[in-house]
């Protein structure tokens, strides 16, 4: 069926369907995992200033950093017409996201030969805000980052020597050279070596090493060289659900099986999960029916984590369809059950939301990204109810904040999730209407880990 063929009520069904007809494992298996995986327990001795052990002391204890990185890319960063604008916009990703994917695009980073965007007052160019611009906001804001990406045959400048692969290859390693001597050494989260080569046979705009039968082993080889203390990240399609039904016999599969075979070192799996229903006229719904499907992303993520890497979600858009509450509370909800599922995974370490901000998506014929309206955020840079419920998961429903009493050994314990953890000793004040009041005594902070 096509979608402009449907109703609303038609197109609410066809996404939901499934994950309601799986409400059991959303129950037990995905909640059970959520608690095994994600949680931990800690006991901490608390301590004043001067190393004095106190029993019977009210203190809090709250997750300050997630351990598992929700983020999105920073293409939008002083991107937009006002300062206004932009000042919201850093505001707000801030506090959504602790993760940003900044742009390493070659074509847009060194447009002229010799001159890399590097700097912070680099000439901007459209959603490429310059590597050091991101990197300093990333910093200031404590929000983790990540190289996106080092070899994208895809997009590369006008000036390359496309047609000789000698000179390629001498160019290539240049531009691994010098990324790294800027940017390795574990400045970033991590660095995605390689995009899209299963996609290679589909581009317009490619050189010679494109199509290369080793271009994944010769790209992770100058990898490894130039970056040997850095996460190392292969990423492709939107394949998750396609391997929950191929299995072993899935193409990223076994390019990843090869890969490593030959002594390829890749140490994170990263794959999309754009669902483009929607972006082109008279498609066929049933193509994306998968993406919807909770046990074939489940199983797509348990045979990938047979590699024994950790994986990432890389790149995530939910379309909406139409405007309005009803609309946006479909989106939000497709959002909860993926998250939620994806978060259960035990090998999953990071998930990274694509185009946040409506209307500031890629386009060109025939992909314009703007028609799923995935975003986020409205164009106005207010929250949609998607961007209110990833907010809700993470801050919230995957969230710990307890207060605590200390046993006679000046010790509390608590279970929370993975992260890093602030203990701050509770300063008991006056009563009012005979309830004792409290605030944080930060001279008493503890932090922690669990």
């Amino acid at each position: 069926m096509k979608l402009k063929e449907m109703s609303f009520c038609e197109i609410e069904k066809f996404c939901l369907e499934q994950f309601e007809a799986n409400d059991d494992l959303f129950q037990t298996t995905v909640k059970e995992n959520i608690n095994k995986h994600r949680k931990g327990r800690k006991t901490v001795t608390i301590k004043d200033s001067k190393g004095q052990i106190h029993a019977g002391i009210k203190v809090k204890v709250r997750l300050k950093n997630h351990e598992f990185k929700y983020g999105a890319h920073l293409f939008m960063l002083d991107q937009f017409e006002t300062e206004e604008e932009n000042k919201s916009y850093r505001s707000l990703f801030s506090q959504y996201f602790n993760l940003a994917t900044i742009p390493f695009y070659w074509g847009d980073l060194e447009p002229e030969r010799g001159k890399p965007r590097f700097r912070a007052d680099s000439p901007n160019i459209w959603r490429r805000p310059s590597t050091d611009l991101c990197l300093n906001y990333c910093r200031e804001k404590g929000i983790d980052a990540k190289i996106h990406c080092l070899f994208y045959d895809k997009f590369i400048p006008d000036w390359l020597p496309k047609e000789h692969a000698e000179e390629m290859e001498q160019l290539y390693e240049k531009r691994f050279m010098e990324i790294a001597k800027r940017y390795g050494n574990g400045i970033m989260y991590e660095v995605e070596v390689i995009n899209e080569l299963l996609e290679t046979y589909a581009w317009t705009t490619k050189s010679v090493i494109g199509d290369r039968r080793d271009a994944l082993e010769w790209s992770f080889g100058l990898a490894q060289k130039y970056f040997p203390d850095d996460i190392l990240v292969i990423n492709d399609g939107n394949f998750i659900p396609e391997i929950g039904e191929k299995t072993y016999r899935h193409p990223y599969y076994m390019l990843i099986d090869s890969a490593l075979a030959k002594g390829t070192r890749i140490d994170k799996i990263g794959i999309q999960n754009h669902i483009y229903m929607g972006m082109q006229e008279g498609q066929d719904i049933q193509m994306f029916k998968e993406h919807f499907d909770p046990i074939k992303i489940l199983k797509g993520l348990d045979v990938l984590s047979e590699f024994k890497k950790p994986l990432e979600i890389t790149e995530v858009q939910i379309p909406m369809f139409g405007e309005g509450n009803e609309a946006e509370n479909l989106q939000a909800k497709v959002l909860e059950y993926l998250y939620t599922l994806w978060f259960s995974s035990e090998r999953l370490e990071s998930v990274v939301y694509w185009n946040n901000v409506e209307n500031t998506a890629y386009a060109c014929p025939g992909a314009d990204e703007n028609k799923l309206k995935s975003g986020l955020f409205h164009r106005d840079l207010t929250p949609k109810k998607s961007g209110d419920m990833l907010k809700k998961l993470f801050k919230t429903q995957w969230h710990t904040e307890e207060e605590l009493v200390t046993d006679e050994k000046g010790q509390v314990s608590f279970d929370g999730f993975h992260g890093d953890y602030e203990v701050c000793i509770l300063t008991q004040e006056e009563a009012v209407y005979g309830v004792p009041l409290y605030k944080e005594n930060q001279e008493a902070e503890v932090i922690c880990r669990i």
